[in-house]
């Protein structure tokens, strides 16, 4: 991969929240020049540690009031000098300023416009306010879990993991649609759903579905090619490891590991061992509850068994394969999960930078890239046009 492979390409970031923001992050860290659009006046905006921090890294900051027409002709004359817009506002909001893929692809005819929402642009909903914890509800994600549990972190809403998925899809949309751009000169008009994000991880269930079938619901209890699997306790406290056995040689593998612990009659062929997958989960819980995770683990892939223990945040970042690969960067003294979720064979992740401050970029974007004088930049503060 060339580790520049965006140079060159300016991207104006009108997204907010989580799914556009960490699109614009991860292209950012590709080589994009990505600037972020911002107001004073919104707290979204000002309030910039946390979350914010992590996912609105690698951009520059302007601050405009894109309601006046003087901030609209800035946004076009910054258009005209750039390659992407990306959007996640309610529908009629960038219509209503003469902001829209319409108006803008006016001043830029090859201008990539990706606009991502809830429900999508056209259709009955295009208009309903969403997010992702209700979007998961919709998509039908949440309808698969099956018997309420009260110990599940709100059913399957939250956290809301449509967002992040969302980012994954836009993000491959942009780049294909860049890669045509330069390949044929072509803009494009993207038009993102997050609900159509979400189902389209469901395969499967989508097939049951069709067939007419029943749709397995709670995977982790009813999988059908393994026994014995799921999740179970460890010894110590709240430690867990997920374990899965899918045929002969893993059963056997399994077997090893319990040593005495082991069911004395071990049905290695398949059919046996579903028929009594019940019984076999109730041992393997048993033996496990003994058992320290790491331990457990090790052990299990040792004998060939799929397994793998539940780690907490802190585990992670600790976790000496995912430091090997250095999926984890420190910024401005502080570690972050700011990579891109790829690396190449010398174990490039991205150029990262840390989120800017506030309007940190204001003389940038609108005195070197759009030429105004340092007189003519102050009477735009002064006129609450920059703010």
């Amino acid at each position: 991969m060339n580790k520049q492979n965006l140079n060159g390409i300016r991207i104006v970031d009108f997204s907010w929240v989580m799914a556009g923001p960490m699109t614009t992050k991860m292209l950012g860290g590709m080589g994009a020049e990505v600037i972020k659009i911002e107001s004073s006046t919104r707290p979204e905006f000002s309030v910039r540690d946390g979350m914010f921090s992590i996912i609105n890294n690698n951009k520059r900051s302007c601050t405009l009031n894109i309601t006046t027409a003087e901030g609209q002709d800035l946004i076009r004359e910054l258009v005209a000098s750039s390659n992407v817009v990306v959007e996640n506002f309610s529908s009629r909001v960038l219509v209503k300023y003469g902001l829209s893929y319409e108006h803008l692809r006016e001043v830029r005819p090859d201008i990539i416009f990706v606009s991502a929402s809830g429900m999508g642009r056209t259709g009955p909903e295009r208009d309903l306010l969403a997010y992702g914890s209700l979007l998961q509800g919709y998509s039908g994600r949440v309808g698969m879990i099956g018997t309420p549990n009260p110990t599940l972190e709100a059913m399957g809403i939250l956290p809301a993991w449509t967002d992040p998925i969302t980012a994954l899809w836009e993000t491959t949309a942009i780049l294909a649609a860049i890669r045509h751009w330069r390949q044929t000169g072509q803009g494009a008009y993207v038009d993102l759903s997050m609900l159509e994000a979400t189902v389209s991880l469901l395969p499967e269930a989508l097939l049951h579905a069709a067939l007419g079938k029943t749709v397995p619901e709670s995977r982790s209890v009813t999988e059908t090619q393994a026994s014995p699997s799921g999740c179970f306790r460890c010894a110590g406290p709240d430690e867990w490891i997920a374990l899965s056995v899918r045929n002969e040689a893993e059963w056997r593998g399994l077997c090893r590991t319990m040593g005495d612990a082991a069911p004395a009659a071990s049905p290695a062929d398949d059919a046996s061992r579903y028929s009594t997958k019940k019984k076999l989960n109730a041992l393997v819980a048993v033996w496990l509850k003994s058992q320290a995770a790491a331990t457990a683990e090790a052990a299990l892939q040792a004998n060939g068994v799929p397994a793998a223990r539940s780690r907490n945040m802190g585990q992670l970042v600790e976790d000496g394969h995912m430091r090997e690969r250095a999926m984890f960067r420190e910024i401005d003294g502080q570690v972050e999960m700011a990579t891109l979720p790829w690396l190449t064979e010398d174990l490039w992740r991205g150029e990262f930078v840390p989120t800017p401050a506030l309007g940190a970029d204001n003389d940038y974007v609108f005195g070197t890239l759009l030429g105004l004088s340092a007189k003519r930049r102050a009477e735009l503060v002064e006129a609450g046009t920059i703010r």
